[in-house]
């Protein structure tokens, strides 16, 4: 099993920084490295908590974007979407929420920012796609090898983390069509509503980002090269099917809900017939066995010391004659 990268200590709203060494490997950079990087260097790869005082700091006065650029990256708006800056390309996209007591469909937003030497990737929430690929760099030298490559790589990993997401909740719904075979219960069309608002919140966050990457392919920064956009091109391909599997999921949803609800409304119904047949049958009883105990005279069998027996002989008969009825009424 594959270990789980270690999460770098933030320093001063920096997660982490390292220059791309072009063979797979990283090299592991500081603040004051990343102030003193110039475009003479290996591409560097910046990972910033875009709240810190000092990350903004460096952004609006050293970063060298333009102004419109830093208002993209540091604005609370996550709409997914891909454009042109005056200096660079920025790409702001969602991945899966990871976070401890967070729900996955509750998408957290990475920024990113890169002239093809470097790249600021920018969050507020953290998300273990950047963690991913820096644990390929720095420990098993197995990364990307170019800042190109990385931009995409970024992209395709936060692509296949949804669809991690995307599967985990077909596998569940799944479960509970078995589980309907065996039994029906409120619980059960509780946990079907559930996983319905999963899957209409996950598309929501999702459809835009399917736009974003259209966008991307449509109108490529001129430092991708036609390898790294045909692997983009399979990762917006993948949302796209994504988005498909997301819409095939609830109309699964809408259908066990349904499924449900008749096992439900069948069962209830079952138990009102059932209820209504014993109405049925002790409805004559109650109308003979008050009639013969009204306390007035002329009581046929009241000085007769066998009256009782004969009384429930002749209930006994009318509730066999009643079934007899009943059966060729075909009511059970």
């Amino acid at each position: 099993m594959r270990q789980q990268p270690t999460e770098p200590p933030d320093t001063d709203g920096m997660q982490f920084a390292c220059c791309i060494n072009g063979d797979g490997s990283a090299t592991a950079k500081s603040w004051p490295d990343v102030e003193a990087w110039s475009e003479s260097h290996h591409g560097l790869w910046v990972h910033l908590n875009k709240d810190a005082p000092r990350v903004r700091s460096w952004l609006m006065e050293r970063s060298g974007l333009s102004e419109v650029t830093i208002e993209a990256l540091l604005t609370h708006d996550s709409r997914p979407r891909a454009f042109h800056g005056q200096y660079g390309f920025v790409t702001i996209l969602r991945g899966v929420n990871t976070n401890p007591g967070a729900e996955e469909e509750d998408m957290v937003a990475l920024r990113m920012w890169s002239d093809g030497k470097r790249l600021i990737t920018l969050w507020d929430e953290k998300l273990k796609t950047p963690l991913d690929i820096q644990s390929r760099l720095m420990d098993t030298r197995n990364g990307p090898k170019t800042i190109a490559e990385l931009y995409e790589r970024l992209i395709a990993r936060l692509t296949e983390r949804i669809g991690l997401t995307v599967e985990t909740l077909e596998g569940d719904l799944d479960a509970i069509e078995v589980r309907l075979e065996t039994e029906s219960s409120p619980e059960l069309r509780r946990e079907v509503s559930d996983m319905r608002r999963k899957l209409a919140d996950l598309r929501r966050y999702i459809a835009p980002q399917r736009e974003a990457l259209g966008s991307f392919l449509a109108h490529p920064p001129e430092w991708f090269d036609d390898a790294n956009k045909q692997r983009l091109r399979e990762s917006a391909d993948r949302t796209v099917n994504y988005i498909e599997e997301i819409d095939s999921a609830r109309e699964q949803a809408i259908v066990l809900k349904d499924e449900i609800s008749n096992q439900l409304a069948e069962s209830a119904n079952r138990t009102l017939y059932i209820l209504a047949l014993i109405s049925g049958i002790f409805l004559p009883f109650g109308f003979v066995t008050g009639l013969f105990g009204i306390n007035v005279g002329g009581i046929p069998g009241t000085n007769n010391s066998s009256g009782f027996f004969v009384f429930c002989g002749v209930l006994l008969g009318l509730l066999v004659a009643q079934i007899v009825i009943f059966k060729r009424l075909k009511w059970f």
